[in-house]
C-alpha cells in the first residue's frame, strides 16, 4: 500500500505540522481499508450468507419449534444447471406429494395473532401488500415446491420488531412457496419472506460460517437465481421433478398444496439458464467426447437407477457425469428393457473412472416370418407307438426338423 503523505490544510490556518494533514491521511487510509475489506466498491462483489438445508435460523420470523414445513434432501435430483432461470419453467423445482411440505394456513395463523402483529406488518411491507389484511389472499395463492439447485434470494431476518433483509444461497433441498410468477417468496422452515436477489450471480460473494457449512454439492458454477415469469403470464401449473422417484414428475396446480398433483411418467426436462456453464460436458445435449473425469461426475454416490427402463437410466446417469455401459441378460424377472442389476452397487462412492455398467432384461426379438410358398413334408416317419423323443438313429431328441436333420425344437418347423 502506498504511503499517504500529510496534507496541508487552507493557506493561514495551518495548524500544529503534521497534526492536520495526519487526521485526513487517517480517513483515507481508512476508507482504503474498507474498500479492501468489503470488496463491494472495488471489485463489484456482494456478500452472501449460505444457508443450508436444516439449519435453523438465527432470528426467524416463524418460531422453530412452530416450523411451517420441512427441508428434504433432493439426492439424484439435484438440478446440474445453473445461471439465471425463468420462474415456471419447466423441472425448476422438485416436489413430493406431501400436502404438510410448507404449511400455508399455519403461516396465515401465526401472522393473524394480535401478539405477532408487528411482525405481520413487516411481512406484508416485504412482500408489497397494502396491509395484513391482505396476507391470507396472498399466501392463499403460493405454491409449495422444493429447490432443485442453490438459489439465490433476499432473505429477511427479524430483530427487534424490524426485518433485516440479507443477500442469501438457499441449499437444494430447502422447501420455498413461490408466487405466481415461480419466485421464492417464502422460506417454509421459518417463514421469512423471500424476494428477489439484486445483483449478478458472478457477484455473489458466498460466506459458509457457523453450523452453515459448505455443503458437499456446493459447486459455484450451479448456483442460481429465478427471474420471475412475465407479468402477463402467471404460472397456471407446475411441471416439478418427483425428488421420491426422480425418473418421474408431478403436474401441480397453482396454489394447490400437491396432494392432488398428477404423476408424470416422466421427469421434466429442465431448460438451460441464461448463464449456463460453456463447459460441453455440463449440458445433457453434448454428445460425450471420451473418458470422463472424476470432476464431470456430480453425484455424491452411485444413484439406484434399478427398475428404470435402460434408455432412462442411461440418460439419467449421463447428466451427472457418469459413462454407462448396457448390457443385456435373461432373467425372466422383470420387464424386458428394464434395469435389473448395476454396478458399482446403489449409493455406493462413485467409481474413479466414471464408468457404471447396467444390466438390462432382455428384450426379446421378434421370430422371423415363415416362408410363404409351399413347405415339403417332413421325411422322416412320425413317432409312433410310445416313443419319447429318445435318440434312434434318425435325428435328436425334439423330433425330425424340415430338412431331415436334427432339430431341438427352437425355430424348426418339425421340432416340438
Amino acid at each position: 500500500m502506498k504511503r499517504v503523505r500529510g496534507i496541508r490544510g487552507p493557506r493561514g490556518n495551518r495548524g500544529p505540522r503534521g497534526i492536520r494533514g495526519t487526521g485526513l491521511a487517517l480517513v483515507v487510509v481508512l476508507a482504503v481499508v474498507s474498500v479492501m475489506t468489503t470488496g463491494c466498491a472495488m471489485f463489484g462483489k456482494v456478500a452472501v450468507r449460505a444457508v443450508a438445508r436444516g439449519v435453523p435460523s438465527a432470528a426467524p420470523f416463524f418460531k422453530q419449534a412452530l416450523a411451517l414445513g420441512a427441508d428434504v434432501a433432493v439426492g439424484s435430483a439435484l438440478s446440474r444447471r445453473g445461471g439465471e432461470k425463468r420462474g415456471g419453467d419447466a423441472g425448476l423445482y422438485g416436489g413430493t406429494r406431501n400436502p404438510l411440505q410448507c404449511d400455508r394456513d399455519k403461516l396465515v395463523e401465526f401472522l393473524r395473532k394480535p401478539e405477532n402483529r408487528k411482525k405481520a406488518e413487516q411481512w406484508a411491507e416485504i412482500k408489497g401488500l397494502g396491509g395484513v389484511d391482505e396476507i391470507a389472499g396472498y399466501v392463499e395463492k403460493l405454491t409449495p415446491v422444493l429447490l432443485r439447485g442453490d438459489t439465490l434470494v433476499k432473505n429477511h431476518d427479524y430483530k427487534k420488531g424490524k426485518a433485516i433483509p440479507f443477500d442469501a444461497l438457499l441449499e437444494a433441498g430447502i422447501a420455498v412457496l413461490v408466487d405466481q410468477f415461480g419466485e421464492p417468496a417464502v422460506q417454509c422452515s421459518c417463514g421469512n419472506p423471500l424476494s428477489a436477489f439484486g445483483h449478478d450471480i458472478a457477484d455473489a460473494d458466498v460466506e459458509f460460517d457457523g453450523d452453515n457449512k459448505k455443503w458437499e454439492s456446493y459447486d459455484a458454477k450451479k448456483v442460481a437465481k429465478v427471474k420471475p415469469a412475465p407479468k402477463t403470464a402467471e404460472v397456471e401449473k407446475y411441471e416439478l421433478v418427483n425428488v421420491e422417484k426422480p425418473s418421474t414428475g408431478l403436474a401441480r396446480e397453482a396454489g394447490s398444496d400437491g396432494s392432488e398433483d398428477e404423476v408424470l411418467p416422466e421427469a421434466p426436462v429442465e431448460e438451460p439458464g441464461e448463464e449456463t456453464v460453456a463447459d460441453p460436458s455440463d449440458l445433457t445435449s453434448a454428445p460425450s467426447t471420451g473418458e470422463p473425469t472424476p470432476d464431470d461426475v456430480t453425484a455424491a454416490e452411485v444413484p439406484e437407477v434399478t427398475g428404470q427402463l435402460a434408455e432412462d437410466a442411461r440418460q439419467f446417469l449421463e447428466d451427472q457425469g457418469f459413462q454407462v455401459v448396457i448390457l443385456a441378460e435373461s432373467t425372466g424377472t422383470a420387464p424386458p428393457g428394464t434395469i435389473i442389476r448395476q454396478t458399482p452397487e446403489p449409493h455406493a462412492p462413485p467409481p474413479a473412472d466414471g464408468m457404471i455398467t447396467l444390466i438390462m432384461e432382455e428384450v426379446p426379438t421378434e421370430p422371423t416370418e415363415p416362408p410363404t410358398g409351399p413347405i415339403d413334408p417332413p421325411t422322416a416317419p412320425p413317432v409312433t407307438g410310445g416313443s419319447t423323443g429318445e435318440t434312434d438313429g434318425t435325428g435328436e431328441e425334439g423330433g425330425t426338423g424340415q430338412d431331415g436333420g436334427t432339430d431341438t425344437g427352437t425355430f424348426g418347423f418339425g421340432g416340438t
